[in-house]
């Protein structure tokens, strides 16, 4: 497993345990993310005690997107050191899913995130956590091999 990012000396750190999706439209190959307060991550977050990943996925999918999701397949694993920005700096494991909405089942309790359709190579340097870039840019590859 790969660890992005550099740890910064005596400063202490977060462990934390998150699940995140790529969302994919087949029909024109873009990606959902999500923004907010300017800035933009992968739709998905922190794995709380007791669950499974998957079950955080699906949990915070709902919370953050309304959206119930299918076809869920595991793409990677990266730990980072990574700016948690109100929880501090946090060293983090994230698992990333590849999957696709399903249907529309709640409405978004987290009010400030929006759902944005990207193409992957417009925001790749725009994602805020380093982790997040390194696996976007993965995806990408991942695209160009399955096309040709």
């Amino acid at each position: 497993m790969i660890r992005i990012g550099k740890k910064l000396e005596g400063i202490p750190y977060t462990k934390r345990l998150g699940a995140y999706a790529i969302i994919q439209r087949e029909e024109d190959n873009k990606v959902a993310i999500a923004t907010a307060d300017g800035y933009y991550f992968f739709l998905g977050g922190g794995i709380e005690e007791g669950e499974t990943e998957i079950e955080a996925l699906r949990r915070e999918l709902m919370e953050e997107s309304g959206y119930s999701i299918k076809n869920i397949n595991y793409f990677d694993k990266v730990t980072s050191w990574a700016d948690g920005g109100d929880r501090g700096p946090l060293d983090m494991t994230a698992t990333i899913y590849l999957a696709q909405f399903d249907k529309k089942v709640v409405t978004p309790i987290e009010t400030d995130h929006k759902v944005l359709w990207i193409e992957p190579e417009e925001y790749k340097d725009k994602l805020y956590h380093e982790y997040q870039r390194y696996i976007l840019d993965k995806y990408k590859e991942l695209k160009k091999i399955t096309k040709n």
